[in-house]
C-alpha cells in the first residue's frame, strides 16, 4: 500500500503537567497496545493462516467451491487488516511490510504484470531468498485479489495461478505472524528512538505518534478510499477505490471508523476517560462527530461502489460523510491539543 508515508522528520513532544499525569498516559499507551493492537494483529494474523489454508485446498481441489471459500477467507482477511490499517508504527515499518500488505492504488497494472510473470515459472518463487527481494506488489493483499478476482488470473482452470496465489497467501500468513510476534514480545517504545536530551519520555513520544497516525488515517478514508474514486473534486475511477475487485471497498471504510470510536475507549483510562475529566466539552464533541460518522457510512447503499450511480449521485451521497470525516479531524485535532499533544502537520489533509 502506498499511502500514509513518514511525514514527520522532528520529533514530537508532549507536554505533560504532573508526573500523575504522565503516569496516566503511560498506562493508557500500554493498554491501547495490550488490549488493542496485539488483540487486533491476533485477528489479522489468525485470518491471514486460514486465508492461507483456503489457498492450499483450492489449489488441491480446484472447484466454485473452494474459489469461494477462499475469497470469503480474504474477505475476512481485508476485515481485520482494516482494523489495524491506521497504524503504520513498529514492527510492521520494517522491510516494507505495511506497504506490501497493500500495494494500493496500482494506477499502473504493476501488480497484474509482475503476476504475470511469476505465473510463468511459479517454481522462481521457491528460491531461497526471493521473498526479500520480491517487489511489494506482489507480497501481500493487493496480488491475492487479483489471483482471485481479476479476469487474467484462473486459479480453478489454470495450476500456475493458483501455485502463485497459495505461495504469497503462505507468506503474506508467514508476515503477519512475525509482526504479531513481534509486537508480543516488545514494548510499544521499543519502537522509537527519542533524541538525546529529549524532555519527554519514550511513552508520551509514542502516544503522540498513535494520535498522529489516527489522524493521518482519518483523511486517507476521506481522500483516498472516498473522494478519489467517485470523483469528489475530479474526474471519477471506480478502479481506485481501495478493494474494488473484491467489492469491498465501502466495508472497508466502515470498519475503519468502527476501529477508530474502539480505540478512543480502549483502556483504563482510556483517552476518552482523560478526556471527559479533562476536557469535557471536547470529549463528548469527538464522541459525537465519531458515531456520526459511522452512522452515515452505514446509511450508503450497500452497492454504492459498483452500483449503477452518476457521478453527481455519487458526490451528493458521499457529501454528508465527507463532512463528518473532516468534522472527526477537526475535532480529534482539538481535544488532543487541549490535552498537551503537540500535532504536526497533517499532510494527507486535502481541506
Amino acid at each position: 500500500m502506498l499511502f500514509i508515508k513518514k511525514a514527520f522528520a522532528a520529533s514530537l513532544t508532549m507536554l505533560a503537567g504532573t508526573s500523575v499525569f504522565a503516569d496516566q498516559w503511560d498506562t493508557t499507551l500500554e493498554q491501547i497496545q495490550s488490549q488493542y493492537i496485539v488483540p487486533k494483529y491476533q485477528q489479522f494474523s489468525t485470518s491471514a493462516n486460514q486465508l492461507a489454508d483456503a489457498t492450499h485446498a483450492l489449489c488441491a481441489a480446484p472447484s466454485k467451491a473452494s474459489l469461494s471459500a477462499a475469497q470469503m477467507a480474504f474477505n475476512q482477511n481485508i476485515n481485520d487488516w482494516q482494523q489495524v490499517q491506521w497504524l503504520n508504527f513498529g514492527p510492521v515499518t520494517y522491510f516494507m511490510r505495511y506497504y506490501a500488505y497493500e500495494y494500493w492504488p496500482d494506477k499502473k497494472g504493476v501488480t497484474q504484470r509482475q503476476l504475470r510473470n511469476l505465473s510463468s515459472d511459479p517454481s522462481m518463487m521457491a528460491a531461497p531468498k526471493f521473498w526479500t527481494s520480491a517487489s511489494i506488489a506482489v507480497r501481500g493483499m493487493t496480488a491475492i485479489e487479483s489471483l482471485l478476482y481479476h479476469g487474467d488470473f484462473d486459479a480453478i482452470n489454470r495450476k500456475s495461478d493458483c501455485e502463485v496465489l497459495e505461495a504469497i497467501s503462505r507468506h503474506h500468513a508467514k508476515t503477519t505472524e512475525d509482526v504479531l510476534s513481534q509486537w508480543q514480545q516488545s514494548k510499544a517504545t521499543d519502537w522509537i528512538f527519542p533524541e538525546e536530551g529529549a524532555s519527554v519520555t519514550p511513552e508520551h513520544l509514542v502516544l503522540e505518534q498513535l494520535v498522529q497516525q489516527w489522524l493521518e488515517h482519518m483523511s486517507v478514508v476521506k481522500d483516498a478510499k472516498l473522494e478519489t474514486p467517485i470523483g469528489y473534486k475530479d474526474r471519477p475511477n471506480l478502479k481506485l477505490a481501495e478493494f474494488y475487485r473484491s467489492e469491498a471497498s465501502l466495508a472497508a471504510i466502515i470498519t475503519n471508523l468502527k476501529a477508530y470510536r474502539t480505540l478512543y475507549h480502549v483502556g483504563q483510562p482510556s483517552l476518552y476517560d482523560t478526556a471527559i475529566a479533562e476536557q469535557p466539552e471536547l470529549a463528548k464533541a469527538l464522541e459525537a462527530a465519531l458515531a456520526d460518522s459511522l452512522k452515515l457510512a452505514l446509511q450508503l447503499p450497500q452497492d454504492y461502489f459498483t452500483g449503477d450511480y452518476s457521478q453527481d449521485e455519487r458526490v451528493a451521497l458521499a457529501k454528508p460523510l465527507v463532512r463528518a470525516i473532516s468534522n472527526s479531524q477537526t475535532q480529534l485535532t482539538n481535544l488532543v491539543t487541549a490535552l498537551g499533544f503537540q500535532i504536526g502537520f497533517n499532510s494527507r489533509d486535502g481541506d
